[in-house]
């Protein structure tokens, strides 16, 4: 009757909890993991990707002979100590790692006694240190941590899926198949609008003058000002994402949207947009530039280059302080603010990229009493780079303020699920505001600041900018460190690339004319002798922009170190083999780097004297013919110096 009763309580009333024992005991549910999806560049080449890899872990094992043998041979494996691996086997743990994600690992063949395997999946990433910061990485589970990584990680992750079969009183299974319970949805591939060429070229450039100029880090971002499309993000110093731990989480991070620094005199074109849009100046007006002195609330600010009367293109050209501060001026506290947001300083713009900040733009009820002053020449704000491209943009696209973005399409498959495309967030400026705009940068480039940054067959319009380093622990400015940039595109006339470099202190020379721009240079050049660049044949040669002439006051050459010794020569002849070629500005530079300037842009060369050009003809900036010979002369300075003791 015992037995009995026992029977009917093991079979009826006690069904359901035997049956899940004797389930949870005999069937093992595995989970199946998901293929991770692939991130590609624009034309579908692997920036990262998923292999196959062999993982080795050891159960309790008691006998220290057996585990001093297993440490000994997989600490060469997995390039841990012996003795840490020691003391992770020791006898109060159980389950322990001994080697996780292995391409190749030991023979599966000849594995020591009980050591078991598993297949896991790794991610790598073929390209190395192209666009890594952007892409970012992920941990040993497959999860994303920085980066595209992190920032799509659901996407691409997918959904596991899972497989149960019947194992027996040792764990083993039962025969080769389970029963599918779920089937794996693998993550979608991600197309990046990334060129992997352009990435890689502006890294090159970009990592070459940080060598030179012994700088800190550097940035450089080339977009599509047309569509908001981001073609290339550079940072130094470079990482290798396949093996992120060897490297300080600093370099790791996206310093072009992460990183905020005072813009300077880059940021000029938002006080002078502002005041041609508002109608407080026109293009014809003239600026006293108070021979570059002007008293403000707490000092005296003061221009590189002292100037009296100026245009308001000659204003963006000479990158004059005092002149741009007399025009935002007219714009007033609230006025400037205003087109700084609408510029896209002091906020994301669209949805935001990985990492991505807001930068630092107080309300004109927290100004100072030089807050306009300082405001509007680019100090007092703090902006990412991806906030300068933004908006440079908005000028070279005809006034639209467009959302930047990295992200072009998902697919599954042959099924595209998620695309992107121009995403206009607002109008800034009138497009005539734009066009002058455009005007006045390319005079920058032909006749200002900017002309190392020209690109020989293409009209260029950029600016230049050096700014102050704040104190890292007090208040004020060092004076021993700035940031240099340059941002520019082109062609002009119809702009379809833009670049930015930004390069953080500098140590051989710190003005982003000697330092950025020739760097700006460099990326489009390289870029565009590609075959397959689209603006590649479109170059047209154009006159000059037209501006009464006027008469201007002499400036000192600017001291320049380009790491070029003096070459004495007498005289140098060569002739110019292309049809409309524009002159670019080599007053104050060494000979050899005006000689190698004007070769650049396509002309020869007749150079007179040595040490650094006092003169050129023709003039920088005008557009000659066919034929034309370059004449240079160049001064020593020491002659120049002993020549100015005896006056």
């Amino acid at each position: 009757m015992a037995i009995g009763c026992k029977l009917v309580v093991v079979q009826y009333l006690a069904n359901e909890s035997y049956t899940d024992r004797a389930e949870s005991q005999h069937v093992r549910d595995t989970p199946v993991t998901a293929r991770r999806g692939q991130i590609l560049d624009r034309h579908d080449r692997v920036l990262a990707t998923t292999l196959e890899s062999q993982s080795f872990f050891v159960n309790h094992i008691s006998d220290a002979d057996t585990r001093r043998a297993i440490a000994v041979r997989f600490s060469r494996e997995s390039g841990e100590s012996t003795r840490r691996m020691l003391r992770r086997m020791s006898d109060e743990r159980s389950f322990v790692w001994l080697a996780r994600q292995m391409v190749e690992g030991p023979d599966l063949d000849d594995l020591p006694d009980g050591v078991g395997h598993v297949v896991e999946m790794r991610r790598s990433y073929p390209m190395s240190t192209v666009a890594a910061q952007l892409i970012g990485y992920t941990d040993v589970d497959n999860v994303g941590i920085e980066g595209v990584e992190r920032s799509l990680d659901s996407l691409l992750r997918g959904q596991s899926g899972e497989i149960s079969s019947r194992v027996d009183a040792l764990g083993r299974a039962i025969g080769d198949f389970g029963v599918v319970k779920r089937l794996p949805e693998d993550g979608a591939d991600l197309v990046l609008t990334i060129d992997a060429d352009y990435q890689s070229i502006a890294e090159e450039e970009l990592e070459a003058a940080v060598a030179h100029f012994e700088a800190e880090s550097g940035m450089a971002i080339v977009s599509d000002p047309g569509t908001g499309e981001i073609l290339a993000m550079a940072n130094v110093p470079l990482y290798d994402p396949n093996d992120f731990g060897r490297y300080d989480p600093a370099v790791r991070r996206n310093r072009a949207v992460t990183d905020i620094f005072e813009p300077g005199s880059t940021f000029k074109i938002v006080a002078v947009a502002g005041a041609l849009e508002e109608g407080h100046v026109a293009v014809e007006d003239s600026v006293f530039c108070e021979y570059g002195r002007l008293e403000v609330e707490g000092g005296v600010i003061r221009d590189t280059h002292p100037m009296g009367w100026l245009s308001v293109s000659e204003v963006v050209e000479e990158s004059s302080n005092v002149g741009t501060i007399k025009i935002a001026r007219t714009l007033g506290p609230a006025g400037l603010f205003r087109y700084a947001r609408l510029f896209g300083f002091g906020g994301i713009t669209g949805e935001g990229l990985p990492g991505e900040v807001s930068g630092s733009l107080k309300h004109p009820s927290s100004w100072s009493g030089r807050s306009l002053e300082s405001i509007s020449i680019g100090q007092e704000i703090g902006s990412t780079a991806l906030q300068v491209v933004t908006a440079y943009s908005a000028i070279a696209n005809g006034g639209y303020l467009l959302a930047p973005h990295i992200y072009r399409f998902g697919r599954r498959g042959h099924s595209r699920m998620v695309e992107t495309g121009k995403d206009s967030v607002r109008r800034v400026v009138s497009s005539q505001t734009a066009e002058s705009m455009r005007m006045f940068l390319q005079g920058v480039v032909a006749r200002g600041t900017g002309s190392r940054a020209a690109v020989a067959g293409y009209r260029v319009a950029g600016k230049t900018g050096t700014a102050q380093k704040a104190y890292a622990n007090r208040s004020g400015y060092d004076p021993d460190l700035y940031v240099s940039s340059f941002v520019g595109f082109l062609p002009a006339e119809s702009p379809e690339l833009l670049c930015l470099v930004v390069v953080d202190s500098p140590r051989k020379s710190h003005l982003g004319s000697q330092v950025a721009a020739p760097v700006f240079s460099r990326i489009m050049q390289r870029i565009l002798s590609r075959r397959g660049t689209p603006v590649r044949h479109r170059a047209q040669l154009a006159a000059s922009p037209t501006s009464r002439a006027r008469p201007r006051l002499d400036r000192t050459p600017p001291e320049v170190d380009d790491g070029f010794p003096y070459l004495e020569v007498d005289a140098l002849t060569i002739e110019s083999e292309a049809a409309g070629l524009r002159v670019p500005n080599v007053v104050g530079a060494p000979l050899r780097s005006a000689v190698s300037e004007l070769t650049r842009a396509g002309f020869r060369v007749k150079a007179t004297g040595s040490g650094r050009v006092v003169r050129q003809i023709p003039p920088s900036g005008s557009v000659v013919l066919s034929g034309t010979v370059a004449r240079v002369t160049c001064r020593n300075q020491s002659k120049m110096a002993l020549e100015n003791l005896r006056m």
